[in-house]
């Protein structure tokens, strides 16, 4: 009998550095999106706090901010800087600072100078809250439990409050800074279903502008009109009363003459420049 042959078949193994597929792709995608958060959450924590105002200001409302939004440009703080989160002017180590923050301090005691010497403007300056903080003077003029800047639910200056920004108008010009101008009231809703809050706070700031641009403060000065309503309680905790109803005029400090870029763009573009990296700006025709 023959000897049968014995074939033994052996399978090769696949591994080794076989096709991988595309999901790496996805999980470099992930990482991206992840560093690409990150990188915005800390750059959203270095800006000021009226900055991050604006900018939730745009996603809360879109189309209204688009409206109203201030004239005046995000800024963001160089690295390392002392203001990165204090606010333009709290870098008290920084000499320009000190004396930005002077210069509004004069202001403040220039327009109590002015009211008091005014028997009337005296006893309405007594509702006036003048106070320099991080973004800049903020000069809040708040209602009392009688009318005292405008009418009751109206939009309409009263004489007192007109004769006072005649006062402080040619002052404020003076300064040669933006203006921004917002208004204010308490949560109480307005007993109307054709306007409301918003509508009204809106109305009395822009009565605001006008009143300061006939009183001498240039168009070029305005920086910003807004109303705000309800949402920036001066008394959070006493939602309805009467020291929310205000408008409020903010006088920034000066921008740093060292400042980077104003745009986040442009500063995410500066950072991104260096030895090897290629300009994200495209060419522009000749």
């Amino acid at each position: 009998m023959a000897d049968t042959p014995i074939i033994i078949k052996k399978k090769k193994a696949h591994g080794g550095h076989g096709h991988h597929g595309g999901s790496w792709k996805v999980a470099y995608a992930d990482f991206v999106t992840a560093m690409m958060a990150f990188f915005m959450v800390m750059w959203i924590m270095g800006l000021s706090d009226e900055t991050r105002a604006q900018i939730q200001g745009y996603f809360n409302d879109p189309l209204g901010f688009i409206k109203n939004h201030p004239k005046v440009k995000f800024s963001v703080s160089p690295p390392g800087s002392p203001t990165a989160s204090k606010g333009m002017g709290a870098g008290h180590g920084n000499e320009p600072a000190k004396i930005d923050e002077k210069e509004l301090r004069e202001v403040e005691k220039k327009i109590e100078e002015k009211a008091k010497s005014d028997s009337e403007l005296a006893s309405l300056l007594k509702h006036v809250e003048m106070t320099v903080t991080p973004e800049g003077l903020r000069i809040e003029l708040v209602e009392s439990t009688v009318a005292t800047f405008f009418a009751s639910g109206r939009a309409e200056i009263l004489p007192s409050a007109k004769k006072f920004l005649a006062r402080i108008g040619p002052l404020i010009a003076q300064t040669k800074r933006p203006v921004i101008i917002e208004g204010h009231t308490d949560a109480a809703p307005y007993p109307s279903d054709s306007y409301n809050n918003w509508d009204l706070s809106a109305d009395r700031a822009n009565a605001m502008r006008r009143a300061l641009q006939e009183f001498g403060l240039p168009y070029s000065q305005i920086a910003g009109v807004s109303g705000k309503a309800d949402t920036a309680l001066k008394n959070p905790s006493k939602p309805f009363d009467v020291s929310n109803r205000r408008v409020s005029l903010l006088l920034p400090f000066k921008k740093p003459k060292d400042s980077t870029k104003d745009l986040p763009r442009d500063e995410f573009e500066e950072r991104l420049k260096g030895p090897g990296k290629v300009d994200l700006k495209p060419e522009q025709p000749q």
